[in-house]
C-alpha cells in the first residue's frame, strides 16, 4: 500500500548532492549596504541598458555580493554579454537569481569561453542558453579539468556525440560531476539491482539524471521498488527509479498529499505511481488543475483515473481542453452522437485527430478551429463518454447521466 511509498521516502531522505538550483531571496530595496556611488552606478545601469532586468533585481543581487565600485562596473558588461548571445530577460533573471556571483564575472575569461565550448561540441545558441539556465555552474567550471573530460567520457560511454549531447540536454546537471567516475559507480549499482547488461546503456540514456545520485541511495531505491512489485526490465521501473531517486522526501510527500487532497485513496495513489511514476514529477498546481478538469468537467471518477493515469500525463492546455472542446462543438451541433472512450480522443496522434474531427467538419462547423485553438471556453462539457456511462451503470444510475456545470 501507500505505506510502502512513505516508508521508502523516509528511509531514503539522505541528501542528494545539491545541484545549485536553490533560490536566494533577498531584499529588493536599495539599502545602506551599497555605498551611494555604487547605488547610482547600478541605478544608471537599470535606466540604461538593463534589457528587462529591474533595478531591484540587480541591486538586490549586488547587495548579496557586496559589490564594490570596480565590480559594479562589470555588471553592464555581463548583462550585455547575455543579451548579445540570445538570453531573454527571463533567462537573465533566472541566471542571476540562481548564481548572483555571475554579475561580478569576467566576460572574456569566465563567461565567453564556456559558451564557446558548448557551441564547439555542437549545441545551438538556444540549446546552450537553456542548458546554462538549468545549470549555471557550467559558467564557473573549468573546461580543461571538468567540462571537456566529462563530455569525452560521456561520448565514449554513450557511443556518439549525438547521444552524449542528448543526455546533457535532458539533464544538464550531470556536468557538475566527474562523469568518468560517476558512470562507473552508476553502472555497478544498476548491475547490482538486476538491470540486464543489455539495458544499462538505454537506462542511463533515458534517465541521465541518475548520474547525479548517491550510489547508496540508488541501491536502496532499486531494492525498495522491487519489493513494491516493479519488474526491473519494465519502463515503469526506470521512471519510478528516477522519481524516487531525484525527489527528496519532502517533495514526494507534497505530491502524495496533493493527490490525497484531490480525493484519491492511498491505494489509488499507489496504483497511479505503479502505472505512471512520471505523474509524481508534476507540480502540485498542475496535478490539481488536471484532476479537477477530469472530475468536475468530464465527470470521470477518481477510481477510473487511478486505473488510467496516462490521462494525467496529457497537457491540459495543449491537448485535453482543445480536443474536448472540439468534441463538445460536434456533440452540440448533433454531428456526433457517440463519443466513445476518452482514450480514443486523447491518445491518437495530432494528425489523426485533426483529420478525423476538425478538417472533416471544418466547412460545416466554422467554430471548430476556434475550439481547437482553445478560443471557445465552456462552463460545462455535456457530451457523454463511454467511461461515464459505464461508471454510472455500475452505480445503478441512468446510462446517460447529466453533466453538471463545474
Amino acid at each position: 500500500m501507500l505505506q510502502s511509498l512513505y516508508k521508502c521516502q523516509r528511509n531514503l531522505c539522505t541528501k542528494i548532492r545539491k545541484t545549485s538550483l536553490s533560490v536566494q531571496f533577498v531584499s529588493t530595496s536599495c539599502g545602506s549596504n551599497i555605498p551611494t556611488d555604487e547605488s547610482k552606478s547600478l541605478i544608471n545601469l537599470c535606466r540604461g541598458k538593463s534589457h528587462g532586468l529591474s533595478k531591484e533585481t540587480i541591486i538586490s543581487e549586488a547587495k548579496v555580493l557586496q559589490l564594490d565600485t570596480v565590480k559594479c562596473s562589470k555588471v553592464s558588461a555581463v548583462i550585455e554579454f547575455f543579451r548579445n548571445h540570445g538570453f531573454s530577460a527571463t533567462q537573465m533573471k533566472k541566471l542571476i537569481r540562481l548564481r548572483p556571483k555571475l554579475l561580478a564575472s569576467k566576460v572574456e575569461k569566465t563567461l565567453k569561453p564556456k559558451l564557446k565550448y558548448l557551441q564547439s561540441i555542437g549545441f545551438s545558441e538556444d540549446e546552450c542558453n537553456k542548458i546554462l539556465c538549468i545549470n549555471p555552474n557550467i559558467f564557473l567550471s573549468s573546461i580543461e579539468k571538468q567540462l571537456a573530460p566529462s563530455f569525452d567520457s560521456l561520448k565514449i560511454f554513450m557511443g556518439s556525440e549525438v547521444q552524449a549531447m542528448a543526455a546533457i540536454k535532458r539533464s544538464p546537471q550531470i556536468f557538475n560531476n566527474k562523469i568518468a567516475h560517476t558512470l562507473k559507480q552508476t553502472v555497478q549499482v544498476l548491475h547490482q539491482i538486476g538491470i540486464p547488461d543489455s539495458q544499462v546503456l538505454e537506462f542511463i540514456q533515458k534517465s541521465p539524471i541518475i548520474l547525479t545520485i548517491n550510489p547508496k541511495k540508488m541501491s536502496e531505491v532499486g531494492l525498495r521498488l522491487k519489493e513494491m512489485g516493479f519488474g526491473v526490465s519494465s519502463p515503469a521501473f526506470r521512471a519510478a527509479f528516477s522519481a524516487m531517486s531525484v525527489l527528496n522526501h519532502s517533495k514526494m510527500e507534497r505530491k502524495l498529499e496533493t493527490y490525497r487532497s484531490m480525493g484519491f485513496s492511498d491505494s489509488e495513489i499507489l496504483n497511479i505511481f505503479r502505472l505512471q511514476p512520471t505523474c509524481m514529477f508534476y507540480s502540485e498546481d498542475n496535478i490539481r488543475a488536471i484532476v479537477a478538469f477530469y472530475v468536475d468537467k468530464l465527470h470521470l471518477s477518481r477510481s477510473h483515473l487511478s486505473q488510467r493515469p496516462v490521462f494525467l500525463l496529457r497537457s491540459l492546455e495543449r491537448r485535453v481542453i482543445p480536443r474536448c472542446s472540439v468534441m463538445q462543438v460536434l456533440w452540440s451541433r448533433g454531428i456526433i452522437s457517440k463519443i466513445g472512450k476518452l482514450s480514443s480522443i486523447l491518445m491518437i496522434s495530432e494528425k489523426d485527430f485533426l483529420e478525423k474531427y476538425v478538417t472533416k467538419y471544418e466547412a460545416e462547423v466554422p467554430e471548430l478551429l476556434a475550439a481547437y485553438r482553445g478560443e471557445l471556453l465552456f462552463k460545462e462539457y455535456s457530451f457523454h463518454l463511454r467511461e461515464i456511462r459505464q461508471i454510472s451503470m455500475s452505480k445503478g444510475s441512468s446510462p446517460e447521466p447529466e453533466i453538471k456545470a463545474a
